[in-house]
């Protein structure tokens, strides 16, 4: 099934049933796809006015990174289904003899560092538009800036929740210096997604009053 082309209600009710996919990373990726697209938006609102024209080619670059962004997340909704089923799988497989003990574990270990890499690349890609976020705060048309910080606070919440995601598998990962790089990775990204988010808050705060 292909979870990104559900509407709206579907996936939502796919998200509440039973069944343990989509979950978290797949919502986080979904989240990711709307800061995008509001991002985009703003760009797009400041592109339409040329009292902005000093900062429309600007805009052009934010408006084709989001594009991007925005389509790469939709497909990891379902890269991340994927993942966690190859995991459960894996956990299935005989393990009757050594053999088949051996495989199984390895089968595991290589399912869980999908699964982590999965929602890595969504907190990846979730820096990138917060990044996008700041410059689209501080020179993007003033009447949309409510969606400017809209979108900073879904990336960064969605960054958060990616974030738990990778760390879960990680726990479970007996290769050390996959589990380290992955690590010292998301601590870089912490700082920057933080550093933007403030960034975001403090600009739409002097521009327009909003925040604290």
């Amino acid at each position: 099934m292909n979870f990104a082309k559900l509407s709206i209600r579907e996936f939502v009710e796919r998200v509440s049933d039973k069944n343990p996919t989509p979950g978290g990373g797949a919502v986080s990726a979904l989240v990711g796809t709307l800061a995008a697209s509001l991002v985009e938006m703003v760009a797009n609102l400041t592109l339409a006015r040329p009292d902005y024209s000093e900062w429309h080619a600007q805009m052009e670059k934010v408006v084709s990174t989001m594009q991007e962004k925005r389509l790469l997340l939709l497909e990891y909704i379902d890269h991340d289904v994927k993942a966690f089923d190859d995991v459960m799988s894996a956990y299935k497989l005989p393990k009757n003899t050594p053999e088949e003990k051996e495989k199984r574990s390895q089968t595991i270990q290589e399912a869980l560092k999908r699964a982590a890499r999965v929602p890595y690349e969504v907190c990846r890609h979730l820096r990138e538009i917060l990044k996008e976020a700041v410059i689209v705060a501080e020179w993007g048309n003033i009447n949309a800036i409510s969606d400017v910080i809209s979108a900073a606070e879904l990336a960064a919440s969605a960054f958060n929740s990616a974030k738990a995601n990778v760390l879960i598998n990680l726990k479970s990962i007996k290769d050390e210096k996959f589990n380290e790089n992955l690590i010292h990775e998301l601590r870089t990204f912490t700082g920057e997604v933080e550093g933007a988010l403030r960034s975001v808050r403090e600009i739409v705060s002097q521009r327009s009053g909003i925040g604290a």
